[in-house]
């Protein structure tokens, strides 16, 4: 077994475990921000269920008042009354009684229908508070959780550092070069695994001469095709998984 070929392969499994405590690294910030973004939506909907009761009660106030300015004109009006000169003066204000009448019906009614809708809104607003409530500590719960987790991730991509290191410091400098250029250019993936003559990453085959030396086991080659570093998963001393390598 070429103990550089080894340490590769682990070199291999180690950038794949960095990847995935990668992504979910990232998966973190992505998801408090999604919920973060459903949260404030729903409070902001309740805030404006709130101001749209708050404006309605405002608007009953008003018309309260209206209605109250109103009859203090009609009794102003009956008050003139006393000083009339003739029946003409008399039935124009009789007449501006009854507009005035008129305006306080129509303000009453507004004020009927503004006054449903305070109703409305305040049972809708106490339904609503009571989901906010939960949502929120749903959403801090979550939060929570999420950073617990966060911390986790991080304290495993130090000791997968730790491992990492450890297997590149075994391997030749010209081995690490070439991994890491591979690393970036082909996503991530280096070292494949040949089974029946076939490249395991790129799919294609390999010349039936080179396949027979790569299970002589006597250098380290790489793949025609996409020119990572390959190995033959026959000799068992390749034979590795994830908790073979490190449990990180």
């Amino acid at each position: 077994m070429l103990e550089q070929l080894k340490f590769l392969i682990e070199y291999q499994i180690l950038e794949n475990k960095r990847s995935q405590i990668v992504r979910c690294a990232e998966e973190t910030p992505r998801r408090l921000q999604e919920m973060e973004q459903e949260f404030r939506g729903f409070e902001s909907d309740v805030l404006s269920k709130k101001a749209e009761f708050d404006h309605a009660r405002k608007m009953q106030k008003t018309l309260e008042q209206n209605v109250a300015d109103l009859e203090a004109k009609i009794n102003r009006s009956k008050n003139r009354m006393a000083d009339v000169k003739n029946n003409k003066e008399y039935q124009a204000i009789l007449k501006e009684i009854q507009e005035i009448k008129k305006e306080i019906s129509t303000r009453e009614e507004e004020s009927l229908g503004v006054m449903e809708k305070i109703d409305t809104l305040g049972k809708e607003i106490g339904g609503l508070e009571g989901e906010l409530a939960r949502r929120r500590e749903a959403f801090e719960e979550e939060k929570r959780k999420l950073l617990e987790g966060d911390a986790r991730i991080q304290e495993r991509m130090a000791r997968l550092e730790t491992f990492r290191e450890d297997v590149r410091g075994r391997l030749k400098p010209e081995l690490v070069r070439r991994s890491e250029f591979l690393f970036e250019r082909q996503d991530g993936v280096a070292v494949a695994a040949v089974e029946n003559g076939i490249c395991q990453v790129c799919h294609l085959n390999i010349p039936p001469q080179k396949f027979i030396e790569l299970q002589r086991d006597e250098t380290i080659h790489q793949c025609p095709s996409c020119h990572r570093f390959i190995y033959w998963p026959g000799h068992e001393g390749y034979c590795f998984t994830d908790d073979d390598v490190a449990e990180v």
